[in-house]
């Protein structure tokens, strides 16, 4: 929950225990709401007591004329308001809520949830936001229509929350102009996205912002946390460059997010008992809550990576294949191809809940999880320690997610031989007949049976090769049409090679 909830429970926690005349001290931390909701609750329910409310500085510097928020504190409290032509949303759904009480419950916040309007509008993709609600009070459910009408975000309703995509803007204007009277909290993630999206801003309604947990409007112009939370989050969705102890702010609103710099850390087989045993000894002795594995021939990202929130318990990260040589060869060139259309194969369904592949070359994990699932990772087979702990952790329930970054992207080589490439290819096999995975299994089949029927009908492949051309080009633009073609017809008697040649060497490396 956020701050505010937290502190006010718990300043009622105590309130409920306090005896008629002691001197009572309530600290707030910086959570105005909680600071409204209380001056008008003692003024009614503990007159004349010795109660002393107090805050950080922040909080203590703020103007103490009536809000929006202490009218609604005077409804909940039974006061007969009334009824203004032109009153704050927050007015009417505090009256709703007291109409409706007890039977209410509690709603995700549109104002948290326009940090990822923000990010998607910036960054593109979709994402699920759980509880929010399509009848919502909440004024600042109006996000949904500011980004699908100016940045092109959708917004579609399902049992449980939202989703939002980003789609191409239809109704392109270089010039907004919005009031934020009703809805001034989303002022620095509109005002950040428009910014990183070209767009100018006039931006009306928003004087009350000065007086917040920082002047956000001087904090949005000079891209400064400021301790705000709001700022963190706008500006982290941004890709503003967001301090580690700066991030620490952002417990206010998402206390479940913990900042941390997770190193990457590549598992060695120095003493010569395999890859898995390596990993295990670095997940062991790693002290962090997440650990980010990587092969020990890849090329990791780049050190200066832009910040991210972990969302999830394995954390699916990118892999492209590029050649050492100015000019690949065709075995090469036919590698990249593949891989990219595997990359893209891989993103998409992890993107969709139904994560397929994943690859311990760039993989973030939490350690507890690893260890949970240690167990299952086939010990007796060399290779797989990676798309078994993806089956271990679905199994369990653990939230698979995924950062489609250029930031996080790992580089891997392509193999230079013929031997070593099907070498390799087969001991990725060898470990199929070990899947027990719904989604794996099933993406499996239609893999086979469409190489399978391209065998049998090579005609196929008129419908076929569209399809995969274009996941290839996704990862990979440059790649030719000649290339990617080639690539379509031999790779159904490549599949069959490499899976015959796996079965036959399972326990091999």
């Amino acid at each position: 929950m956020p701050d505010d909830v937290i502190v006010l429970h718990d300043v009622l926690a105590r309130l409920r225990e306090h005896k008629k005349g002691e001197p009572l001290t309530l600290y707030l931390k910086n959570c105005g709401t909680a600071l409204r909701f209380l001056q008008v609750h003692i003024a009614k329910c503990y007159p004349g007591e010795p109660i002393i409310l107090t805050g950080d500085p922040r909080l203590m510097e703020r103007d103490g004329k009536p809000t929006s928020q202490t009218t609604s504190a005077k409804i909940l409290h039974g006061e007969n308001i009334s009824v203004e032509e032109d009153e704050s949303p927050y007015i009417t759904m505090s009256r709703k809520i007291a109409e409706a009480y007890p039977n209410v419950s509690i709603e995700a916040c549109w104002s948290s949830a326009s940090y990822w309007y923000e990010y998607i509008a910036i960054h593109g993709g979709e994402l699920a936001l759980e509880g929010l609600k399509e009848d919502s009070l909440q004024g600042d459910k109006i996000v949904a229509d500011i980004y699908a009408k100016y940045f092109g975000v959708e917004t579609t309703f399902v049992d449980g929350g939202a989703k939002i995509k980003k789609l191409p803007i239809t109704n392109y204007q270089s010039q907004i102009a919005i009031d934020f009277v009703n809805c001034i909290d989303l002022y620095p993630s509109v005002a950040l996205t428009c910014e990183r999206l070209g767009f100018t801003l006039q931006a009306s309604g928003i004087e009350n912002l000065r007086y917040k947990e920082s002047d956000r409007i001087e904090a949005v112009e000079k891209h400064e946390v400021r301790n705000d939370h709001r700022m963190a989050m706008a500006l982290m969705c941004a890709d503003y460059p967001v301090e580690i102890e700066e991030q620490a702010c952002i417990a206010k609103s998402y206390p479940n997010f913990v900042p941390q710099h997770i190193t990457p850390i590549k598992g060695v087989n120095d003493d010569n008992l395999g890859k898995k045993h390596a990993l295990s000894k670095l997940v062991h002795a790693a002290t962090s809550e997440y650990v980010w594995l990587h092969d020990d021939d890849v090329i990791l990202p780049d050190a200066t990576r832009k910040a991210v929130i972990l969302e999830g318990d394995l954390i699916i990260l990118p892999l492209r294949m590029e050649s050492e040589h100015a000019r690949p060869s065709l075995l090469e060139k036919l590698q990249i191809a593949e891989y990219a259309a595997i990359q893209e194969l891989t993103m998409r369904s992890a993107k969709r809940n139904t994560a397929v592949m994943c690859s311990g070359a760039n993989l973030i994990v939490r350690r507890e999880v690893w260890l949970e699932c240690e167990r299952e990772l086939h010990p007796e087979i060399p290779s797989g320690d990676d798309m078994f702990l993806l089956e271990a952790a679905k199994r369990r329930g653990y939230k698979i997610g995924v950062i489609d970054e250029p930031d996080y992207t790992a580089i891997v080589r392509p193999q230079t031989t013929w031997k070593a490439f099907f070498r390799q290819r087969m001991r990725w096999a060898g470990k199929a007949p070990k899947y027990t995975d719904r989604d794996i299994i099933r993406c499996g089949r239609i893999v086979a049976a469409a190489n399978i029927i391209q065998i049998l009908c090579p005609l196929i492949i008129l419908v076929k090769f569209p399809i995969e051309y274009g996941l290839i080009k996704k990862r990979e633009p440059q790649t030719s049409w000649l290339v990617a073609l080639l690539f379509e017809i031999v790779y159904p008697i490549y599949i069959l090679i490499v899976f015959l040649g796996g079965l036959a060497r399972t326990n091999r490396w």
